[in-house]
Formats: C-alpha cells, structure tokens, sequence
C-alpha cells in the first residue's frame, strides 16, 4: 500500500490479538490525530483496546513508524471505505476514507462510483476529486465528489421615490430660546404631470437541481406593483407614476398618495367628523368631541379641546391641545405641538416635539423631548423608547409625574418565547440528522437500502430544508428583537433643568424613585440598576 504525505495509520489482525501500526508525516505534513483513530475505531466497533498503548502509538507515531499491540483479541479485517455526507440543502456530497486493515483491499474508482449510485446521487460525480483521492490517499481529509447545480437567484423589484418619503417636520430654535412652530415644512410638493415614482421590475432567476436531481427553486422575489391612491396615473411601459394634480405627495406604509389639500377654518357642528385620503389643514380650532381622521398630515393653527385627531402621518398643532381630559392624539409618525394640556392620550409612531406637557398621558416609538421656552413635564405619563427630554420633570409640590423610557415587556416576552421555540428547532435538527446517520450505517452495513428506507431519507431530508427555512425566520425575528433591546439599552431620561421628588422613573420594568432634587443630568439602565449622571 502506498504511504499519503500526511500521518496515517492501519490496523492489522492475527491470533495474538489486534495490532496497530501509525506512520509519521513526510515532509512536515500532518500527523495522526488520536481522535482519527478513535472515529475509525468506533465506526468499526472496535472497542476492547488498551488505551495507553493507543496514546503510546499517537506519539511516538508522529516521529516514526510505530507498531503496538492495542487489543489481545483478534478483529475481522476491514477494507479501505468511505464516509459520505450530504450537506443539508442536499447541494454538495463529500467523502472522507479511512484506511484498511493491513493486506486488506482498497477502493478502487469503479466502487467508490457505486457507492455514490446507491446513495441516489443524479448530479455529475467529480471524478478528478475521486482519481486525486487515489492518487494521493489522503486519509480523514474530505473530498467533494458531487455538487448539485445551484439556482440562479434573481432580484428583487423595487420602487423607486422621487420625493423624501421619510419628510419630517421640525422646529426651529429662535435665538431667544423659544421654539419656532409655525414654519414647519412637512409636505412634499409636487406638480401635474411630475413622475413621483419609477418601478423597476424583479427579475426571476433560473432554478437548480440537487444531488438526487429534484428541482431547486430561486430565491422567491416578490412581484412589484404601484400602490397608490387617486389623482395618479401609469405611464403607458408601466414603469412610471405620473401625478395628474397639483398638491404634493406622500407614502403612508408602501401606498403612494397625491392630494389636494383639503382646508377647513374649524372642526364643529358645521362640517361634521371629517374622514380624509390625503392632508388636512385646519386654520381654526378643533372643537371637543368632533374628530378629524385623515390618511396622511394632520395640521391644526388653533386649539385642539377635547377631540379626537388621528393621523397615518405626522402631526402638527401650531398651538396645542387643552385636552379637558379627553383629547385622544394619535399619529404613524411624529407630532410637534405648543403644549399638551390635560390629554386622555397623545401616542405617535415617530418622535414627539413640544414646548410642555401638563397631566397628560404621552407615549411614542421615538425621541419626546420638551423643548421650548418653558421645556416641562408636569404630572400624567410620558413614556419613549429611546429618550425623554426636557428642561424641567416634575414641579416643587411634587405633583406625581411618571416618566419611562425602554423597550415594552412584552416585547422581552416574545424574544423568551422565540428563543425557546429556536431550542425545540435544534432539538429537531438534531433528530433528523440521528435519523439520516442510522441509515447512512444501514446503508454501508448492507451495501444498499430498502425502498422503505431510501423513501424514509428523502422525506427527513425535506423535513431537514423546511427546518431550516423556519429556523432562518425565527432567527431574522430575533434579531429584530435584540435590535430593539439594544435601542432599550440606550435608552435614557435627559434633564436640562431640574427633576423634581414625586417623579416616578420606569425603564421597561423597573422603577427608580426621585427623593431630592436634581439638576442637570440624566438617567439610563445599567445590567439591573437605573444610574444617575451629570450633563
């Protein structure tokens, strides 16, 4: 038998017993490791050894040709075989060999061929892989001796905007402290026959086949289409979305929207609820127990009382809201207002911008910072995700104020169960591959299997990609989830003036007390404590 560059080993049998022979590498190549002989052995089930002479040969093996006496009891004399392995998208075979007992036979190509006919492969076997094999004999190294051909993925269509879709109206700081919320730009304009968005195609891509010669689909790519609301029109290729009005455009969620705008002086008994596909801009005030619902901004000059205004997009109240404990604010994105007085519930998508907020119950995805001359928050809940701002928290009569920043607790529930579920998966994984490994033994022990078996490694092999496929969604899950904790890590209460005792401090769900006056600082979690730090 010819010796591979690298250290091997072979095993001999007689009446005196089982005998180990381990050759050291030539030229500096790699040595045997005891754990090759250890796999071989197992597979071989060869079990009753002494594992001080096993250790002896590894040893003295990787510097010279070691003979010694692992075992008294004779073995029956294996051939030269190899271990073959599908990957789990049954894409690539790969092949490991493992020597024979001395004056045993070896492979040859014609066996290995068939070896991998009776394991179902359809692909095109590598026989420059299997003669390297021979040629070379490298023992315990893989060999890839068939791939499967892979799809071509194609791409996926999108839509291209030709306005900002993400436009959000801010403040601007006058030199003498005070916030500016009167000049807001918060639309894009746009004109009749102006292209707002231009669609370009998915491409499909072509499909593959694996090992056993079942078709293998691309990556899905969804198909693409204007979404969009009146007052547009499709070029005629269907690449291009024209205006056909002068106003200004908008996305809300993937639905591209141009609008008039629809102005009114005030909300009341006058014009009735108002329910609108598009903007409203409202010069007057909005009175208690109308409401305005509009698909896109929302921007009301005057008073809001106690009414309810609802916004897909963002909005604006250059006054603000004297919400007589009734007034329900909510909007898809962000919200800037004077002040927020007495409000049953002002929520937002976005960020929150405003001067004060007084007994109200405030909440938002994004920053809410109190901002303007006055910069309070007095009373009621305000609570963010990322930040709470604001010059002053709480008051000298120690008005009971909660303010909480962090990601919500049923967020942290979902990830628990999520990782729970990734666990069962691996579980899973790990049956399937018991599964597929019997029957790799079975196949080598008998040379072929049964219909019943081959039938049984096929389904576990689907069984195998479906696992995988839904593995890869929890997983993209989870990682959304730990992206928000992150944001909750960061998350944090900035005080530019004083925080005052009867505040209440919530970071998800964990409370910290004020019980002296602070000044200019902020509070973040750290692990389990809630910190206090100077500006």
């Amino acid at each position: 038998m010819r010796k591979c560059k690298r250290g091997y080993f072979q095993f001999e049998t007689s009446n005196e017993g089982l005998f180990l022979t381990v050759y050291p590498p030539i030229d500096g190549d790699k040595p045997v490791a005891i754990s090759e002989i250890m796999q071989y052995m197992e597979k071989k089930k060869l079990g009753d050894y002494n594992p001080a002479k096993l250790n002896e040969a590894v040893s003295r093996g990787s510097r010279q040709e070691t003979r010694v006496q692992v075992s008294f009891v004779p073995a029956h004399a294996a051939n030269e075989f190899g271990d073959y392995r599908m990957s789990s998208d049954v894409m690539t075979l790969e092949a490991v060999f493992y020597p024979p007992f001395k004056g045993a036979d070896e492979l040859t190509l014609e066996e290995i061929k068939r070896d991998l006919m009776n394991l179902g492969i359809k692909s095109e076997i590598n026989e420059d892989n299997i003669k390297k094999f021979l040629t070379e004999r490298r023992y315990f190294e893989a060999y890839i001796l068939a791939e499967g051909k892979k799809p071509v993925d194609g791409k996926e269509g999108y839509v291209e905007y030709k306005f900002n879709p993400d436009l959000k109206p801010t403040p601007r700081m006058n030199e003498d402290g005070t916030v500016d919320f009167h000049s807001l730009e918060n639309v894009n304009h746009v004109k009749a026959g102006d292209v707002v968005a231009v669609l370009h195609p998915e491409e499909r891509g072509e499909p593959g086949t694996d090992l056993l010669g079942r078709p293998v689909s691309p990556r899905k790519v969804g198909h693409v289409i204007f979404r969009h609301g009146n007052n547009l029109t499709i070029s005629e290729d269907g690449r291009e979305l024209i205006s056909k009005v002068s106003g200004h455009v908008m996305l809300e969620s993937d639905k591209i929207f141009v609008s008039n705008v629809l102005e009114l002086v005030n909300v009341d008994a006058s014009t009735g609820d108002i329910n609108y596909e598009g903007d409203v801009v409202i010069k007057g005030n909005v009175l208690a127990g109308f409401s305005v619902k509009a698909a896109g901004d929302i921007s009301v000059s005057g008073i809001v009382e106690g009414a309810t205004i609802i916004a897909g997009g963002n909005i604006t109240f250059n006054r603000g809201v004297q919400g007589m404990n009734k007034a329900v604010v909510k909007a898809g994105g962000n919200i800037v207002s004077k002040f927020i007085e007495s409000a049953e519930l002002v929520s937002a998508g976005g960020t929150i911008d405003t001067d004060s907020i007084l007994h109200s119950r405030v909440t938002a995805k994004g920053a809410i910072i109190a901002s303007g001359k006055n910069g309070l928050i007095v009373g009621g809940d305000v609570r963010s995700i990322t930040l709470v701002e604001a010059k002053s928290i709480g008051n000298e009569m120690g008005t009971a104020t909660v303010v909480g920043v962090g990601v919500d607790p049923a967020a942290k529930k979902r990830m628990d169960e999520l990782k729970n579920e990734l666990q069962q998966a691996g579980e899973n994984k790990i049956k399937f591959t018991q599964i597929l490994d019997a029957i790799r033994k079975k196949q080598m022990a008998d040379g072929k299997l049964t219909p019943e078996k081959i039938e049984l490694q096929q389904k576990t092999m689907r069984n195998m990609l479906l696992l995988e496929k839904e593995l890869t969604k929890q997983k993209a899950e989870l990682e959304e989830l730990r992206s928000q904790l992150g944001e909750d890590d960061n998350a944090r209460v900035r005080v530019r003036g004083n925080i005052y005792v009867g505040t209440k401090l919530v970071f998800g769900d964990q409370s910290y007390f004020i019980k002296e006056k602070q000044g200019f600082c902020q509070y973040l979690k750290e692990r389990a404590d809630i910190k206090w730090y100077t500006l």
